[in-house]
């Protein structure tokens, strides 16, 4: 989603919103605030869907029924009922739609945070990279093949990351207003296989 929203909706990021924070410091230095608010508005909404995760979660918690699928559900139908209005043309302001995705994409920021017992980023690479470095690091001074094992993860991880941005910057091209509706085809699969590995 952040290569599309980069390349399309004018270097606004949906997920990394490190690079949202970086222009709005630089639009604020250089006094213009109209594009300020452009990047903003994203930072804005990211921070309330993080917080609605955290009052969900605290909810579901309460209530000793914690599910992954409930935010994945309420994610993959927010993002597909905006994608949706997207492509038909629905006159909202782009840091509006940018927002709206935001905030959706915070609700799973924390939901997948392992793999094959790993803990890695979601939505930053920056951590991957890092992790990734420095077992390749432990790996050359220790010889353990666990490390190395690691830095394999890491870079499958940072590959798919990089292919993902590359695809949805093509499909773009090709499929313009359209192509978010694919990110919700990829969170309804993941919704689907999350579902049914619970029953």
């Amino acid at each position: 989603m952040d290569g599309f929203s980069f390349f399309h909706f004018n270097d606004r990021f949906i997920g990394a919103q490190s690079g949202n924070v970086i222009q709005a410091g630089i639009n604020i230095a250089k006094g213009d605030f109209a594009r300020f608010w452009d990047f903003a508005i994203p930072i804005i909404f990211f921070i309330l869907g993080v917080m609605t995760r955290g009052f969900y979660s605290h909810y579901l918690m309460k209530r000793r029924h914690f599910d992954a699928s409930y935010l994945l559900l309420v994610q993959w139908l927010g993002v597909t009922i905006f994608a949706l209005a997207y492509g038909l043309g629905l006159k909202i302001p782009v840091s509006f739609y940018v927002g709206i995705f935001s905030y959706f994409m915070a609700i799973q920021y924390d939901t997948f945070t392992k793999v094959h017992g790993r803990a890695y980023g979601s939505i930053f690479m920056t951590g991957n990279m890092k992790s990734m470095s420095a077992n390749l690091a432990q790996y050359i001074i220790t010889k353990d093949k666990q490390k190395l094992r690691s830095v394999g993860i890491y870079a499958a991880l940072i590959s798919i990351f990089f292919a993902g941005a590359a695809i949805a910057t093509l499909a773009g091209n090709w499929f313009g207003s359209w192509t978010m509706m694919g990110s919700t085809f990829m969170i309804g699969a993941v919704y689907l296989i999350v579902r049914f590995d619970e029953i």
